[in-house]
């Protein structure tokens, strides 16, 4: 390769059987590198001629579990200024190469990160990905480009790091945010066939094992757990790890924000929020910027709100982690280091913020929200439940049917809507049949916690529409309870405010069905106590009926 004024650029790479994605990353690379070191781990296709044939320096050396080793030699081989580290199935994005060359000229930073775009599918344009029109998740910045020195060396058998070259000298980090790599390799399909993740697992096990005093290892074994659906191994190996922080730890902070994100997930998860929240405040208060730690401090307060016993303290609550979803938004444009909780900066923290404007009667918020969501994932599922909701709460009856019709499925949300809905309408006989089939789908779980209140209401409602006033919790069960003439408290009864719209149309459908036997219960002075403004509601109703024609 000619010689050149401006810094030099080696790209090293380690690869094996990568015929089929290697001749693509060498050719999104022109221009921008001045030597090509490539060290193959027992390529048995035309891996290391297609690498050879581009200019390469090849070197070839066996395969023994250890993804630092391979890099380590492709550093040590390398003559150039700079290091640029890719894998086959990654690519720089158009304008990356010129970028890179404008950060290195300004020769300001040892150690630069590059932002990483997870492409959704193989034949994605990289435009588009880097556009996030096309990727699979949020991207985020990897130290990818570092100044070669004597003692720059990865560690770590498995997710491979220069942490600790990084953290001696006083090496200077810097974001290139303009410097995009589409990642081809995270694509569910390819990463499926592959079996990245079982042999991730294996590795990282056997890390655990040698270094049982470094969280790092754990904290990545925790997360590949949970992405693979194993949360009872992913919370055991979580704990564990946990542990070594709590005794005191001279980690990384990466490392114990890795491990942090995962255990407090994990508690989360669990229905343990106050747990983890202890976990996230340990750590929180040195790592602000960490926008993993904003959004599952926000999901733990959301959870309190449900749990909360009081109207004041649910209020509370649920403006609390509204502030955190919002600082974890705010945090979406700032360069962090690793996320570990897609779209903790996007589509899901715009969805939780939906949820809890729901769960605190604004509709029209809700929906801007879910909108938001949905406008960076269309396929997010609760933001598209959380609309449904929200149209709802808003009288859209003609849309909510409309769009309700796709979540009729094995979970209760959708029909717990469509009883809603329903009920909205005046429909009784379809409120019967979708509140049953949500009631047949409850082991499946609500896709968020503020539903399974949203089910109870509709199940007290449609108790006293038949004329049966059943015993449930929550605003109408209490008003139900009433109607039966019983006036002791149902706990937690008002720390939701009753919904005044089915309560009116509750009392005018049992006025007009002669059925005064449960309306007179909720004039009665024990029920005003309950309830306050029960009576002026049922005044109100009479007054109308007073005045519709005949």
């Amino acid at each position: 390769m000619p010689k050149v004024s401006r810094p030099t650029v080696a790209l090293t790479m380690i690869v094996r059987d990568e015929e089929a994605m290697l001749p693509a990353c060498l050719a999104s690379v022109a221009g921008a590198i001045d030597e090509l070191i490539v060290v193959d781990t027992g390529s048995r296709d035309a891996t290391i001629a297609i690498a050879r044939a581009a200019g390469a320096k090849v070197y070839e050396r066996p395969w023994d579990d250890d993804f630092s080793a391979p890099r380590n030699l492709a550093i040590a081989e390398a003559t150039a200024d700079w290091v640029l580290v890719l894998d086959a199935d990654e690519r720089l994005a158009p304008g990356a190469a010129s970028a890179l060359h404008a950060a290195l000229a300004q020769d300001d930073f040892d150690c630069g990160f590059v932002r990483l775009h997870t492409a959704s599918r193989l034949d994605a344009e990289l435009d588009a990905v880097v556009r996030g029109k096309d990727c699979f998740a949020e991207a985020a910045f990897l130290p990818r480009v570092m100044r070669r020195t004597l003692d720059l060396r990865f560690t770590g058998i498995i997710h491979e790091n220069v942490g600790a070259w990084l953290s001696t000298n006083n090496r200077r980090p810097r974001m290139l945010v303009d410097v995009n790599v589409v990642h081809l390799g995270g694509v569910p399909d390819l990463r499926a066939a592959r079996d990245k993740r079982a042999r991730n697992i294996r590795l990282l096990e056997r890390a655990c094992e040698a270094s049982p005093d470094d969280v790092t290892a754990f904290g990545y074994l925790a997360h590949e757990f949970l992405e693979a659906g194993e949360r009872k191994k992913a919370s055991a190996v979580a704990e564990r790890g946990w542990q070594l922080v709590v005794a005191g730890t001279n980690a990384m902070d990466l490392s114990i924000v890795r491990l942090a994100s995962a255990v407090a997930w994990m508690r989360v998860q669990a229905s343990s929020p106050l747990t983890a929240l202890d976990a996230i405040e340990r750590v929180l208060g040195a790592l602000d910027t960490q926008p993993d730690l904003h959004f599952i401090r926000g999901c733990a307060l959301e959870q309190l709100g449900v749990m909360a016993s009081t109207r004041e303290a649910r209020e509370l609550r649920f403006n609390a982690a509204l502030a955190s979803y919002e600082r974890a938004l705010e945090l979406a444009e700032r360069p962090v280091l690793q996320k570990f909780i897609d779209g903790c900066t996007g589509w899901a923290a715009h969805v939780r913020v939906g949820v809890v404007h729901l769960a605190c009667d604004r509709p029209r918020a809700a929906c801007a929200a879910f909108d938001a969501a949905l406008a960076l994932r269309q396929d997010a599922r609760e933001a598209l439940l959380g609309r449904v909701e929200a149209l709802l709460g808003m009288r859209e009856l003609s849309l909510v049917t409309r769009e309700v019709a796709a979540h009729l499925d094995d979970r209760p949300d959708g029909h717990t809507l469509a009883a809603l809905a329903a009920e909205a309408a005046g429909n009784i006989p379809a409120m019967t049949a979708f509140v049953a089939r949500a009631g047949a789908c409850l082991s499946a779980g609500f896709a968020s916690p503020h539903r399974r209140e949203r089910y109870f209401d509709a199940l007290a409602a449609l108790s006293l529409y038949l004329g049966t006033p059943g015993h449930m919790p929550g605003p109408m069960g209490q008003l139900a309870r009433i109607a039966a003439g019983f006036f002791d408290e149902v706990p937690g009864a008002l720390v939701r405010p009753l919904d005044t719209g089915v309560a009116r149309r509750v009392v005018r459908h049992l006025l007009s069905g002669g059925r005064t036997e449960l309306v007179e219960p909720l004039v009665d002075p024990r029920a005003e106590a309950l309830m306050p403004g029960l009576a002026a509601l049922v005044d109100s109703v009479v007054g109308e009926l007073e005045r519709s024609p005949a």
